[in-house]
């Protein structure tokens, strides 16, 4: 059954959308945050309720203002997560202006970069990064009028700042609400710098609420109960929306986090607030695991309130799905998004989870794959660039021309991800475009052969990388990582191998032991076992590693980082 079509409203403001309507429904004593508190004496564990944070971000607007902002101004935010962060989001879209959030653990040189590329009116900041983006405004500085520093002490801010804890205490906490369109900017959302500065997309106030009716609340099922931990920060696209955003759009709840955590230490929190749902990445999933099964770390956490994992970010092994769920009930509802289109458009959700697929579409959203020449890709089980079309999708990346006419074609984004998409319409992630290997005429996804190869229990990690022959004809070459003390589940796992890739040129044993001691004197009869067995093209495998010694240590530095990096040259030299 085709879900009604989501109308948005001519006048928006994700302010009012978000937070007020909360009061409209008679939920302004119900706590929205739960503030876990950092080691900074006076910035313990509160709560905050949705009256009170309305209250706060009414504040925030006053205190812009009063300063002169208005609309359409742009304001960046340095901040870790907090009650501030939040009041500080919604108190800059309750004014018009627009919120630019770039990560809090960055580098004076990052922090000139932002003030150069986005030139916001203000900054507001935590007072632990102050000393770096005092460094940064001082050549690039001249676009920005106002500093606001928050102390999360309460301590006295730098001279020529602005006291933000100060300064919104001393205002109002009710403020009128600019009338924004709906087509007006809202929020820069800070797109991957893998390849260079980030780049900001340009979002306005539609996107947010449309993605957030299709994907939090119709497409997950998020509700009024649901209180939400996130590993990633407000700072992230991702971690914005799902651990503030939607669960504000459905009166639920969030924990908001100010520090770095271990992964072993998220079972303690996720009982503590008894979390309905975490926000996540699949590196940290694979940690938690296996902080679980080696020290225990999820032994006497009640985890019953949990029912499901959101997992963006990067392509989720099987293996960890599968590992996890042997272990905790709450499903894993892992999916992929990006800044371009505000948030995630593919996912697996309840009642509908494939094991190792990124999902199906989300309803609303449209798709096609095509090939290197920009022909659309009939049929299945091929694999091809993704274009995804939806409402969501962002105007621009701000500044720069060239790049945008790339990717943005009116509603539709071009990404450098590559997919398949089974008959069942299941999607699966193949890798980015300049990631994949082209053998023999055919696209060759490392992320697929990396999953078969840990898919083994004798492997702890794989990698796929590709290089020229000879010929300077482009071939794959596969990098595993065995766990220790399973030399008979190895030989299981290389024939495995083998058998997938008959055509394989050459093996090699790499270990940093010397070369009679380690496992290769006892794998090197069996592995020419299993190729024999194989019927491979190879018949032994090659060494690659420190000369026999009678020692196991070089005996001096010199020595053993000679040895280290003949090691390393002769296992990556093909």
């Amino acid at each position: 059954m085709t879900a009604p079509e989501i109308t948005i409203p001519d006048r928006l403001n994700m302010a009012q959308w978000f937070l007020d309507a909360r009061l409209d429904e008679g939920l302004g004593d119900k706590t929205a945050i739960y503030y876990h508190g950092s080691d900074t004496p006076g910035d313990g564990p509160r709560e905050l309720s949705y009256a009170g944070l309305v209250a706060e971000s009414c504040r925030v607007t006053n205190l812009l203002r009063e300063l002169g902002l208005g609309i359409e101004d742009r304001v960046l935010i340095l901040m870790t997560d907090s009650p501030a962060w939040a009041a500080a989001y919604f108190g800059i879209l309750r004014a018009g202006c627009v919120a630019v959030p770039a990560n809090a653990w960055l580098e004076a040189k990052d922090y000139a970069y932002y003030l150069e590329y986005a030139r916001p009116k203000a900054v507001i900041v935590d007072a632990e990064i102050w000393s770096k983006v005092d460094e940064a405004r001082r050549t690039e500085g001249r676009h920005t009028r106002h500093f606001i520093v928050h102390d999360r002490s309460g301590a006295t801010t730098p001279a020529g700042t602005v006291d933000f804890n100060r300064a919104c205490a001393a205002l109002p906490t009710t403020a009128e609400t600019e009338p924004t369109y709906r087509d007006d900017f809202a929020t820069w959302l800070s797109s991957s710098g893998s390849t260079g500065n980030p780049k900001c997309v340009v979002h306005m106030h539609h996107d947010f609420v449309w993605n957030t009716i299709a994907y939090a609340q119709r497409t997950l099922k998020l509700g009024r109960d649901d209180i939400t931990l996130s590993a990633p920060k407000l700072f992230f696209g991702y971690a914005l929306a799902s651990n503030m955003l939607f669960p504000f759009s459905v009166g639920g709840s969030c924990v908001l986090l100010p520090h770095r955590v271990a992964p072993a230490e998220y079972f303690a929190l996720l009982a503590r607030y008894r979390a309905t749902q975490f926000v996540t990445v699949p590196t940290t999933i694979a940690k938690m695991v296996a902080a679980a099964e080696s020290e225990g770390a999820a032994d006497g956490h009640d985890l019953s309130r949990l029912h499901s994992l959101i997992s963006a970010g990067e392509a989720l092994p099987p293996r960890v799905f599968r590992a996890w769920h042997q272990r905790f009930r709450a499903e894993i509802y892992d999916g992929i998004g990006s800044a371009e289109m505000f948030h995630v458009y593919i996912t697996n959700r309840p009642g509908d989870v494939r094991e190792g697929s990124l999902g199906r579409i989300v309803e609303g959203y449209e798709y096609e794959l095509i090939d290197d020449a920009g022909k659309r890709i009939e049929g299945t089980g091929q694999i091809g660039t993704l274009v995804i079309r939806g409402p969501s999708a962002g105007l621009c990346y701000w500044r720069m021309r060239d790049k945008s006419r790339e990717t943005f074609r009116g509603d539709a984004v071009v990404g450098g991800d590559k997919f398949m998409i089974d008959a069942d319409g299941y999607f699966w992630y193949c890798g980015r475009g300049d990631d994949m290997l082209k053998c023999s005429g055919v696209y060759v996804s490392p992320v697929e052969v990396e999953n078969a190869l840990i898919g083994h229990a004798a492997v702890r990690e794989a990698g796929v990388v590709g290089y020229r022959d000879e010929d300077g004809l482009e071939k794959t070459m596969a990098y595993v990582e065995l766990h220790p003390h399973c030399p008979e589940q190895a030989g299981e796992a290389l024939a495995a191998a083998v058998a997938r890739y008959p055509r394989a040129k050459t093996i090699r044993w790499v270990q940093e032991e010397p070369q009679n001691m380690g496992a290769w004197t006892f794998m090197e009869p069996n592995i020419e076992w299993v190729l024999q067995q194989a019927e491979a093209k190879i018949t032994r495998p090659r060494y690659a590693g420190r000369p026999a010694s009678a020692s196991t240590a070089a005996g001096s530095v010199q020595k053993h980082k000679e040895e280290q990096d003949a090691l390393i040259n002769d296992a990556l030299t093909l």
